[in-house]
């Protein structure tokens, strides 16, 4: 074999291999547009329980669209989580796992080895997660990640966690929209409250 298809080959087998796992590990940052994560989490009229800043566009750093006081009711409108890091859990048993809308069971039937990456949390112990291309919902979530090696009852290892923020798009009485990542500062988020 001469040395220049040497090469050529192995370019091609490096593009190849990148082009069969890309769809393995979800972009970054991943966008979760209308997403609101947590339990019975709804957009509609929201209360300030404290002054919160509403920015321009979704940065921190972003000119300031208007200030709301405690007390003050706002629509909110819609929201996104950005995911700036994915979480990695390992499936350690065979396991049927993974909603998607609509679904009355699991989708995907995963063996041990396997890798799933959860994106954010959803509400009531489920996570969204990104398993070779699509997203699907099933009960991964864990307050931190699990111990190594794992407890032999484990079926999934969580391995780390995903960083993620939500933000969420604010309407207030004026008409004037704006941004906020601080939507622990709003009551009457809770549907089932």
């Amino acid at each position: 074999m001469n040395l220049s298809f040497a090469i050529v080959f192995v370019a091609w087998a490096v593009t190849a291999s990148a082009a069969v796992n890309s769809s393995d590990q979800p972009p970054l940052p991943y966008l979760d547009w209308g997403a609101c994560p947590f339990e019975c989490c709804t957009y509609r009229k929201w209360q300030a329980n404290t002054s919160v800043t509403i920015y321009k566009s979704r940065n921190q750093n972003a000119e300031v669209a208007f200030q709301l006081k405690q007390g003050e009711w706002v629509s909110g409108v819609t929201g996104v989580v950005v995911t700036n890091q994915f979480g990695v859990s390992k499936i350690l048993k065979p396991l049927e796992l993974g909603y998607r809308p609509k679904d009355l069971k699991p989708q995907l039937s995963l063996t041990p080895g396997e890798l799933v990456y959860t994106l954010h949390y959803l509400g009531e112990g489920f996570d969204l997660f990104w398993y070779k291309g699509k997203t699907y919902s099933d009960q991964i979530s864990s307050r931190e990640p699990d111990p190594d090696p794992p407890p032999p009852e484990l079926n999934i290892q969580v391995i780390s966690l995903p960083k993620y923020v939500w933000w969420a798009k604010i309407r207030n009485k004026a008409g004037l929209i704006g941004w906020t990542d601080e939507s622990n500062k709003f009551n009457n988020q809770d549907a089932c409250s």
